[in-house]
């Protein structure tokens, strides 16, 4: 039988945090729990840890020696390879990333503190000083421009949260919705590649004013890039995060589940949530204060959380991927759909040092794909063998994972309502929601 549970803090120190539940079954590993019951982390022995995000999408970490990392989605089709890599002298962090079933390498600068080490995102190349002038220009006339989203299910999906602008004022606008796209089709997939992702629900849709504060954010990135392209030149020494620094970024784009605190409770964040920072973070510090500007979680537009400064960065070197593709494809379409057409002297990048040494790994996808199974055979072990099963309030009976529908049934009886997503089924009960993946209860909220 497994130990007493403990508890433990996870939240911000100094202030009443809800402790969460952490379970040892007898054959090693650890089940998490938030205090509502709900499993956050599931621990293996051989160190993977599988969160599970409040909006339902698991997450795959595995930390191994030497600074290789693999973070995978629930199936093991997307994620990362993260390694070290030397070039021209200098340590970097790559990352290889499949995504569709396409790899592609992105480069970092680590940069540690208090025993966390941030990375920070690295552009492959850069643009003439003409372009970055380029998108501060308000254009001449108003754009109209087609995405062409209207068909694509995730378009569909999030039409009550975020709808373009109906014309650009400028590129930097123009960027602002590329990059809000980009942010809630990941979240689309993810949510579908995973055993229990819930309805899109939001109080209310994205705002002119909040998206008119990702517009202005993407112009502190061109000014964030530039100085970044100054230190890959100078080969400089690494410096902070500009997290940390007075002249740097103010609004995140939450880019993947996250947790933050306030009023004695967890506050869940979700895809696609804006967040603007109340304050600078001192050099270093663990915890950040933001304010929710727009969310489609939990969390509502206008509450005053408690962050990780890690989970900031991650959002800011996602943000700043986003922003060029954006610019790269500002640049393919320029001339073309109603884009003004670039000076000449504006065309084209120059590639940084490290580039011709980005190469993404050949195994990568293997090695999600091998990583997941072996996680997810281990996390069904540790529930079996000691995971503190779900109880169904008043009714006296337990759902643990693993179950079939069968024996879910036969202890709580016929569901309120089901949903039927093909390999996943969600039976819905009146203080209850049951997800099962395959067949077998993944998920119990």
């Amino acid at each position: 039988m497994p130990g007493k549970p403990e508890r433990i803090q996870v939240g911000p120190p100094g202030r009443h945090i809800p402790e969460r539940e952490v379970v040892r079954p007898p054959h090693g590993g650890e089940i998490h729990r938030a205090p509502s019951g709900a499993v956050r982390e599931v621990r293996t022995p051989s160190g993977a840890i599988i969160h599970h995000e409040p909006s339902g999408v698991r997450r795959v970490e595995i930390v191994r020696p030497g600074g290789h990392v693999i973070v995978a989605n629930a199936t093991g089709r997307s994620g990362y390879i993260q390694r070290p890599l030397v070039s021209h002298g200098h340590t970097y962090v790559q990352r290889t990333y499949v995504y569709n079933g396409v790899a592609h390498a992105a480069i970092y600068r680590p940069w540690s503190h208090g025993g966390r080490e941030y990375v920070i995102y690295m552009p492959r190349h850069y643009y003439h000083p003409t372009f970055y002038t380029y998108v501060y220009t308000p254009w001449a006339a108003p754009v109209t421009y087609s995405w062409g989203w209207h068909s694509r299910p995730w378009y569909g999906y999030y039409g009550g949260y975020f709808s373009p602008y109906p014309v650009y004022r400028s590129p930097a606008f123009w960027l602002a919705d590329f990059i809000l796209a980009a942010t809630l089709e990941a979240a689309y997939i993810s949510q579908n590649a995973s055993a229990s992702a819930p309805p899109v629900a939001y109080s209310a849709g994205l705002t002119p004013e909040v998206k008119d504060e990702i517009a202005r954010e993407v112009k502190r990135q061109m000014d964030q890039a530039r100085a970044d392209q100054a230190y890959a030149q100078s080969g400089g020494p690494t410096t902070p995060p500009a997290i940390f620094s007075a002249n740097g970024p103010k609004v995140f784009l939450v880019s993947s589940g996250v947790i933050g605190y306030a009023n004695n409770q967890e506050c869940p964040l979700s895809s696609g949530d804006v967040l603007a920072l109340v304050q600078t973070p001192a050099l270093g510090a663990e915890w950040a204060e933001v304010k929710v500007l727009a969310s489609r979680s939990s969390c509502p537009a206008g509450s005053y959380l408690s962050v990780r400064t890690m989970d900031l960065q991650e959002m800011q070197n996602q943000l700043r991927a986003s922003v060029d593709q954006g610019m790269a494809k500002l640049q393919s379409d320029q001339g073309k759909s109603g884009i003004p057409s670039l000076p000449p002297q504006a065309v084209g990048t120059v590639n940084a040092s490290y580039t011709n040494d980005l190469v993404p790994d050949t195994n990568a996808q293997a090695e999600l794909s091998s990583a997941v199974g072996e996680a997810n055979r281990s996390e069904q072990a540790i529930i079996n063998d000691g995971g503190a099963p779900q109880s169904s309030p008043g009714s006296g009976a337990t759902v643990s994972l693993g179950m079939t529908i069968a024996q879910v049934e036969a202890a709580l009886g016929a569901p309120k309502s089901t949903v039927d997503l093909g390999k996943k089924k969600i039976l819905v009960y009146n203080d209850l929601k049951v997800t099962f993946l395959n067949g077998r209860v993944s998920d119990v909220q």
